[in-house]
C-alpha cells in the first residue's frame, strides 16, 4: 500500500468519523416524526436558525462532552463545554448571547472543577452563563452545554450551501499547541486574552457580513477531512482534498496524519467562489489567521483524497447517507 492508502485506513477507521455514521438513521427519525422536524437551517447544521419578526436569526446549538474527560480532566470539560457551542455560534456567522448547562457528578471536587472551566470559558468567550440543571448524586458524570446566539437574516452562515467550483478554505490560528488533554487536539486558546480569543472568532462575523462564502463549519473532533465531508455530503456535492495543501499548511511539529484527524481550537472551514480567496485571506489576517486553500467542491457526490499525484474516494453519497445528509436518504 502507498501513503495515501495509510491514510485513508487511518481516517475510515478514526472514531472522530466513524461515531458520525449513526447521525443519517437519527436525522431522518426527528426530520420525519417529531413536531415540525423537516425545518429549514436546522438539523444538520451547527447551529439551527430560528425565525423571529426582527431582521435577525436566534441561533441554538448544543454540545456534550464525553465522561473520559469529565472524570479525568474536569476543569478542561467545563471550559471546553462552553468553547464547543461558542464556536457553532460564530460559524453560522453569530455572535453568542447566552449559554445554559446540564451537569451530572457524585464526587463534589470534580462537580467544583467542571464549574471553575465552565466560569473561565464564560469570561474567555463572553458569553453569559443563565441557565442550568445539576444532579450530584449521579452514577454518570458528563456536562451538557447549550448556546444561544443571533446573525442578521441575511448574514447567516450554512453548512450546506457549497456549490460546484468552490473552494474549500481552513481558517485557523498557526500558534497554538497540541492539546494538553486531547492528544488529538490544536489548543490556540490557553493562556489567552479573552480579548485575543473574540478578535480571531469574529473573523466568522465580518465574512458572514461581507457575504464571501456558501458554506461553513467549525472543524470539530471529526477533524480537517471529516468536517469537510460533512460539509459537502450536507451540501449534495462531492469534492476533492488536497492533503499536500493540508500538509504544507499545518504546523510543522504536528504530523500529517495527525493534522488530519485534529480537533482545531478557532478553526472554520468555508466553502467560497475562487474570486473571494484574496478578500478572505485580507480578512483572516486582520484577524490574526491564516487562510489555507486545501481542497475543491464539485457535483460527484464523492468525497476524494489526492496525495501525490494519487487520488482516492473516501465516501460515495450516492450509494447512500454517510454522516449528515440533508433530506433523508437520497
Amino acid at each position: 500500500m502507498t501513503r495515501i492508502d495509510d491514510i485513508l485506513e487511518l481516517l475510515t477507521n478514526f472514531d472522530g468519523i466513524s461515531r458520525k455514521f449513526v447521525l443519517p438513521s437519527i436525522i431522518d427519525k426527528l426530520r420525519l416524526s417529531s413536531y415540525k422536524g423537516d425545518t429549514p437551517h436546522s438539523l444538520g447544521e451547527d447551529s439551527a436558525a430560528i425565525g423571529t419578526n426582527s431582521d435577525d436569526f436566534v441561533l441554538l446549538t448544543t454540545d456534550a462532552i464525553v465522561e473520559d474527560l469529565c472524570l479525568g480532566h474536569p476543569r478542561a470539560a467545563g471550559f471546553n463545554a462552553v468553547l464547543a457551542n461558542a464556536m457553532d455560534i460564530y460559524a453560522a456567522g453569530g455572535t453568542p448571547t447566552s449559554f445554559a448547562v446540564a451537569l451530572s457528578y457524585a464526587d463534589p471536587k470534580i462537580g467544583e472543577a467542571i464549574l471553575d472551566g465552565l466560569i473561565t470559558g464564560s469570561h474567555t468567550f463572553k458569553i453569559p452563563i443563565v441557565r442550568g440543571h445539576t444532579n450530584p448524586r449521579s452514577s454518570s458524570t458528563y456536562v451538557v452545554g447549550s448556546a444561544t446566539g443571533t446573525v442578521q437574516k441575511n448574514s447567516l452562515l450554512t453548512a450546506g450551501g457549497a456549490e460546484d467550483g468552490d473552494i474549500l478554505v481552513m481558517l485557523f490560528d498557526r500558534t497554538g499547541q497540541r492539546g494538553a488533554h486531547y492528544h488529538l487536539g490544536w489548543d490556540s486558546v490557553t493562556d489567552r486574552s479573552s480579548e485575543n480569543v473574540v478578535k480571531r472568532l469574529s473573523v466568522m462575523n465580518e465574512i458572514a457580513g461581507r457575504q464571501l462564502v456558501t458554506a461553513s463549519k467549525d472543524v470539530s473532533v471529526a477533524g480537517i477531512v471529516g468536517t469537510a465531508a460533512m460539509m459537502l455530503e450536507y451540501s449534495g456535492k462531492g469534492g476533492t482534498l488536497e492533503l499536500n495543501a493540508i500538509d504544507k499548511a499545518r504546523p510543522k511539529d504536528i504530523p500529517l496524519e495527525d493534522w488530519l484527524r485534529m480537533y482545531i481550537s478557532l478553526g472554520f472551514l468555508v466553502a467560497t467562489p475562487l474570486s473571494h480567496i484574496n478578500n478572505l485571506k485580507k480578512i483572516a489576517q486582520a484577524h490574526e489567521l491564516s487562510a489555507c486553500r486545501i481542497g475543491v467542491v464539485d457535483d460527484t457526490r464523492e468525497v476524494k483524497l489526492s496525495l501525490d499525484g494519487e487520488v482516492r474516494v473516501m465516501f460515495d453519497f450516492t450509494k447512500g447517507p454517510v454522516l449528515t445528509p440533508k433530506t433523508g436518504h437520497v
